[in-house]
């Protein structure tokens, strides 16, 4: 490939005007489409120093895997976009050649790098709770909670739940689950229809977003995944929990495992996940921390 024809191949089109081109004619989420479009730009900076040539999706790879700040995960994602980004490119004419094939992402360990929460934090959380009052705040709050300990839900499931979707009368609820196009049902805890119908009384919603925003900037907007991390990183900071969003459901999962003693197919129904191959990492995940009394016992009789 000509390295300057096609470096000036990009200097002619403007970024963004390349980034609708590329994205916007894909068949993906609206977040993914937003996410593909920021992490391009570390890509794009790269192309600024060394130009495209017929090995710069590789070269982008190594420069990415000297780079000791970013966890593998962050390496992947960085990678895949620039990946998408050169297919398009190559779909749309502007080089000639693909240059993708047959090199390999970064290679990623399946166990899970952050622990999910803990029997203690959900205890917290519970005393926390149980001490707040009945605003309309802490009623959505709670709400929020209770879909996330007792249900398993995934913030972007949460976010786009509306009013319409939850049936208090036969404890169930239709939400959009990962990667579906179509609504599927759940069955709702009696301590998630307790609260959800506490706070559906107190906002009077007939339909619409089920959870909107209180703040000047969006009031009355539907709330954003953005918005739950941070309504929980507060509540998390002021319970002194260290932890995620995302915990909750590494939680909610675990605790099944644990509970239905290795019935993955079973747990599988309530975590809605596609196949068990990652219910089997969390599964072995259990059996680990369960066996390691065992494993210390082994040196009982060494001591330094």
């Amino acid at each position: 490939m000509d390295n300057n024809v096609s470096v000036n191949l990009i200097q002619q089109n403007k970024l963004e005007l390349l980034k609708k081109q590329v994205f916007d004619v894909l068949d993906v989420s609206e977040g993914t489409r937003k996410e593909y479009s920021v992490r391009i730009r570390h890509f794009m900076k790269f192309t600024e120093v060394y130009g495209i040539n017929c090995n710069t999706y590789l070269e982008y790879k190594r420069f990415l895997g000297n780079i000791d700040t970013f966890s593998v995960a962050t390496k992947n994602k960085y990678l895949i976009a620039s990946k998408v980004f050169l297919n398009g490119l190559y779909r749309l004419q502007l080089i000639p050649v693909k240059i993708t094939d047959n090199i390999k992402g970064f290679s990623q360990s399946k166990l899970h790098k952050k622990d999910g929460l803990n029997d203690e934090a959900i205890l917290k959380l519970q005393n926390y709770c149980s001490t707040l009052e009945l605003t309309e705040t802490n009623l959505r709050l709670k709400s929020i909670l209770a879909l996330l300990i007792f249900q398993g839900l995934r913030q972007i499931e949460i976010v786009r739940l509306n009013v319409t979707d939850i049936d208090l009368k036969n404890k169930t609820a239709y939400i959009i689950g990962k990667g579906r196009d179509d609504k599927e049902v759940i069955h709702l805890h009696p301590t998630t229809v307790k609260m959800l119908r506490e706070y559906l009384k107190k906002y009077r919603y007939r339909e619409g977003a089920l959870f909107r925003s209180k703040s000047n900037n969006s009031c009355g907007e539907r709330l954003t995944t953005k918005s739950i991390r941070e309504i929980i990183k507060q509540v998390f900071k002021t319970l002194e929990i260290d932890g995620s969003t995302h915990g909750f459901r590494h939680f909610f999962i675990t605790k099944l495992i644990k509970s239905y003693k290795g019935e993955l197919l079973t747990v599988s129904k309530y975590s809605r996940h596609r196949s068990i191959q990652m219910l089997e990492v969390y599964n072995d995940e259990v059996i680990r921390e369960q066996d390691l009394p065992r494993y210390y016992n082994v040196f009982n009789d060494i001591t330094l």
